[in-house]
């Protein structure tokens, strides 16, 4: 029963009350005799409640707060009521009324019945199971009163109480190392069930705790076997509630971008000295599971599932795909590649039935699927797809676009790879860093310096126009509430990762193959702009020798693209 319910209920009963004393009214000795038995229980329960409440809660407690302990057990309610039966009993005695003093005894035994309901209430509270049950339900009507999506969810945490007091001891058990009230916090919110439009605000709070348990781990000394059961905990309940998101595109990109950010970063400051291997190796894996079963709910033919949820993929919509494959793409993420299966699947109605691994060209197969004069799909999928591109030059624009953000921030190739963290799908070995990468380079339609110029042109100085993919996108993510902890950065922010963008598409992809094309791209580009790339490609991709000319930095850098499908030309 609500707040408001439960007040106009106790004042029905009081009327009630206040009837049967008019009609039967008892004399005075009985009044008292019967008042003194109501008042010593009444003391005997609030002298109870006071204990329990001293020995379960702090004064000041902000989770949950005295106001929200006063709700649950009625507190208020129950001395409202003995103080009006205190006030009719005593002026009936003083003035001779019968009806009066009748009146507040019965009162009395309310108030009495009223007590035994609030001390079993505050008595539940007394166990870990009471109190999360109705911090639970506090922090989901709390999430529910977030519905202001014209504010990023920082700016609405600032004015909301309730979310304020949830971090807040949320960050009080992180700063005394509580591995009980973290895991109870956590609980707390994945148990929370909040409806549509609102979930926003939940699945928004859950990305919130996530990076403060796993910034907690790497610089603050948390346990980080706690942070990352937290975390997997935080994952699954995102990906249960992602069905009932008005956005799951928006939701499971900003995880899968946040995830890949966090394997490289935890493998950076274990490099550097500043977060301990364990908890890196920790927060590693957790990084590579967690983008696998976002992964295996995007795909819509997933190789398992775990439950008939599971069978059909969460997005909706091609944009909504093309939203959370940019999201996805970034940071160097696990399982990177494995991402264009699904995603070729969805956009086309077909399977690719290629591997990456030999050099097959992904997004090269689906332009030609697509657009191709050789049997072009056809199809509810393949409809929607090319409505969302456009034209095909809007689909090359697109993944030039989606590419720059990937080679942009893919991990330091300078730094010596820990061997505590190398993982199937997170390893020094440049044959996958070659593999993420050819996924864009053999996605190819020009052959040409010339050409490729013209491209990188456009590139630079072209906007997006309205109902272009990248423009969708861009309107999808700023509408939604979901914090970031990592900044964004549009392409055009990013004109070296352009530059490598465009060169990749050149370079030779088996040994032998001339690059001439390549290096006569790169030696026409203004210098300060191929430095500049130079440095990114120095940095991103593994260099053999010590190449100082930026044109040669970079032809040899993405010599790693010839490495994919070695083995097939050795077997061949």
């Amino acid at each position: 029963m609500s707040h408001a319910g439960r007040r106009a209920a106790l004042s029905l009963c009081a009327l009630a009350l206040a009837f049967i004393a008019w009609r039967h009214p008892v004399n005075k000795d009985d009044v008292v005799n019967a008042s003194q038995f109501s008042v010593a229980f009444f003391a005997t329960l609030l002298t109870g409640e006071a204990v329990i409440f001293a020995l379960t809660f702090s004064a000041a407690s902000s989770w949950p707060s005295l106001r929200t302990i006063d709700s649950h057990i009625a507190f208020r309610e129950w001395v409202l009521v003995g103080w009006i039966a205190a006030m009719f009993t005593a002026c009936g005695l003083l003035w001779q009324s019968e009806v009066s003093a009748t009146c507040g005894a019965l009162l009395f035994l309310f108030a009495n019945l009223l007590g035994v309901f609030s001390f079993i209430r505050l008595f539940g509270l007394a166990s870990v199971g009471g109190r999360n049950r109705l911090l639970r339900q506090t922090l989901a009507d709390g999430l529910t009163g977030l519905r202001n999506h014209e504010l990023r969810f920082d700016q609405e945490l600032s004015d909301d109480p309730v979310v304020a007091a949830y971090l807040g001891t949320l960050d009080q058990a992180i700063s005394s190392n509580d591995p009980t009230g973290i895991r109870n916090l956590v609980g707390q919110l994945v148990d929370a069930r909040v409806s549509a439009p609102a979930n926003e605000n939940a699945v928004a709070l859950h990305l919130e705790v996530l990076h403060r348990l796993t910034r907690a781990a790497l610089v603050r000394g948390a346990d980080p076997v706690v942070v990352t059961g937290c975390a997997n905990s935080l994952i699954d309940s995102v990906l249960s509630q992602s069905r009932d998101l008005a956005d799951s595109a928006a939701a499971l990109g900003a995880a899968s971008r946040y995830l890949a950010w966090l394997g490289s970063t935890s493998m950076l400051m274990s490099v550097r000295g500043i977060a301990s291997s364990r908890a890196a190796r920790e927060l590693v894996a957790t990084s590579i599971d967690c983008r696998l079963r976002i992964l295996l709910r995007v795909d819509p033919d997933p190789k398992t599932v775990t439950s008939p949820d599971d069978v059909a993929s969460v997005l909706k919509d091609p944009v909504g795909v093309l939203l959370w494959a940019r999201d996805f793409c970034e940071f160097h993420g696990a399982h990177q590649a494995n991402a264009f299966y699904g995603l070729y699947q969805f956009l086309t109605g077909r399977k690719f039935m290629g591997n990456y691994w030999d050099g097959a060209s992904i997004l090269g197969q689906m332009r030609e699927t697509l657009y191709g004069d050789a049997d072009p799909a056809t199809g509810d999928a393949p409809d929607a797809a090319r409505q969302a591109f456009g034209s095909v030059a809007g689909y090359d624009r697109f993944w030039s676009l989606v590419s720059v953000g990937a080679i942009s921030t893919l991990r330091d190739a300078r730094l010596v790879h820990p061997p505590a963290l190398t993982r199937p799908e997170f390893t020094p070995d440049p044959q996958l860093l070659g593999a993420y990468l050819r996924t864009f380079a053999t996605h190819r339609w020009f052959t040409t310096a010339k050409q490729a110029h013209e491209v990188l042109l456009a590139l630079m100085t072209r906007t997006d126009p309205p109902g272009s993919p990248w423009k969708e996108i861009q309107i999808r993510t700023a509408a939604s509430p979901l914090p970031s902890p990592v900044p964004r950065i549009e392409p055009e922010e990013r004109p070296a990762a352009m530059v490598l963008a465009i060169a990749c598409r050149l370079a030779p992809l088996a040994p032998g193959e001339p690059n001439n094309e390549l290096r006569s791209f790169l030696t026409s580009l203004p210098t300060l702009t191929l430095k500049a790339a130079a440095t990114l490609a120095a940095r991103t991709l593994p260099q053999v020798g010590s190449a100082q000319d930026p044109c040669d930095v970079i032809v040899t850098g993405l010599g790693v693209l010839q490495l994919v499908g070695t083995h097939t030309r050795m077997g061949t």
